[in-house]
């Protein structure tokens, strides 16, 4: 395979947050940032969504009515998922309503030619203040077949990164003619009737393989990971900020956790069992098969196999042998709670406990680097509420 050399990148940008310090009262370049907080949306909602009896009809006012919340709550913004609703819809329903909600998109590079989702980025940032970001996914083999993308996870990242490359000259205005390996444009303009709104678009990543941590490393803006043993996410996180170093650059770290909380350790931990035996059997076995697998979606995930090492084998033994083991027989430590990965579609790890311990093990990440939390707890209105109120004031002073 043709290999491509390295292209520059300009230096990661600060992204604005309600959080942080107005542009006359910066603090000095190496203070850290105050925590940015984001919520999630999604339209597979409800106290359980992966079971039809735990699960809302969402509809577009309950879209609008999430929107609103957070607009008004202390988050900055959103990620929009890819389960439930298409994301644009969601974004622009969302933004609709709001004034500083910031939509983060989830998105696959090659599903929509890098000129069209170039000019759909252009004007959106137009039509909504300049709020668009953008959450790059790789996902596995299987979800990209679907598409009629035959590419394995390597190959996925070479094209991520020739794809990403044209799409940060489109979004700034440039006419681009490339010729790549998967990319292949020429005399392409993102939008030759709408000026862009600003000169970079921002590139949130994520990732774990030696390949993910390069591409992220040369493009995030902000690099994302989900909840992890402190050690094993400062390893991950220190590998990125390398890789970024070498193009001079300097990414945000973001944590993307589910969060189970209660009054106390023991409320929480009851709202977990509660959640494992309103669980079926049939998605208990289906999701049995895809840890096996080392994936979430049919294939193997580097991300998702990291996390399935954790799962305590008394557990899931109990599991295949059809009983329903006790909650904490499934967690890693006295928060982690990686048992959350045979219930749900979404972070394969949870962190469950009271309010203050919730907070504790948030302060400990934020200790390890983390600036960014991307948040959430079902049912999505109430949980933002219950986080907002409960854990996100003991942590805006950090």
């Amino acid at each position: 395979m043709k290999q491509l050399p390295p292209l520059p990148r300009p230096p990661a940008r600060s992204l604005p947050s309600r959080l942080s310090c107005p542009q006359d009262e910066r603090q000095p370049e190496m203070t850290r940032p105050a925590p940015e907080f984001l919520w999630y949306y999604v339209t597979h909602d409800g106290p359980y969504p992966w079971e039809p009896g735990g699960r809302r009809d969402i509809k577009l006012p309950d879209v609008k009515a999430l929107a609103s919340a957070l607009d008004r709550l202390p988050y900055s913004g959103a990620l929009l998922s890819t389960t439930g609703h298409n994301v644009w819809v969601t974004g622009i329903a969302a933004a609709t309503v709001t004034q500083d909600f910031r939509p983060l998109l989830a998105l696959r590079p090659g599903i929509t030619s890098v000129t069209e989702l170039a000019n759909m980025a252009i004007s959106f940032d137009d039509m909504f203040d300049g709020r668009l970001l953008i959450n790059v996914i790789n996902s596995e083999t299987p979800v990209w077949r679907q598409h009629g993308i035959r590419l394995e996870n390597d190959e996925r990242y070479d094209l991520h990164a020739e794809y990403w490359e044209v799409f940060n000259r489109l979004v700034a205005g440039e006419t681009v003619t490339y010729h790549g390996e998967y990319v292949d444009v020429e005399n392409a303009a993102g939008n030759p009737w709408v000026a862009p709104k600003r000169d970079h678009i921002p590139l949130w990543f994520s990732g774990s393989s030696p390949k993910a941590l390069d591409v992220a490393g040369r493009f995030a803006d902000a690099y994302l990971t989900f909840a992890e043993p402190l050690g094993q996410l400062e390893k991950k996180t220190a590998a990125v900020r390398d890789r970024a170093a070498e193009y001079g650059r300097s990414p945000r770290i973001g944590l993307r956790a589910s969060l189970i909380v209660g009054e106390t350790d023991a409320d929480a931990w009851r709202k977990a069992n509660k959640l494992l035996a309103s669980t079926s059997r049939s998605t208990l076995d289906r999701k049995l098969g895809l840890i096996a697998k080392g994936g979430n979606g049919g294939g193997t995930s580097v991300t998702q196999s990291r996390i399935f090492a954790h799962i305590p084998e008394r557990g899931l033994a109990a599991i295949r042998a059809g009983d329903l083991p006790d909650a904490r027989d499934l967690s890693h430590d006295e928060n982690l709670w990686p048992g959350i990965s045979l219930l749900q579609q979404g972070p394969p790890m949870a962190l469950v406990g009271g309010y203050d311990s919730i907070v504790g093990r948030l302060k400990e990440y934020h200790a390890a680097g983390v600036d960014i939390f991307i948040l959430d707890s079902m049912p999505l209105l109430e949980g933002a509420y219950e986080v907002a109120e409960h854990i996100i004031p003991a942590l805006r002073d950090l």
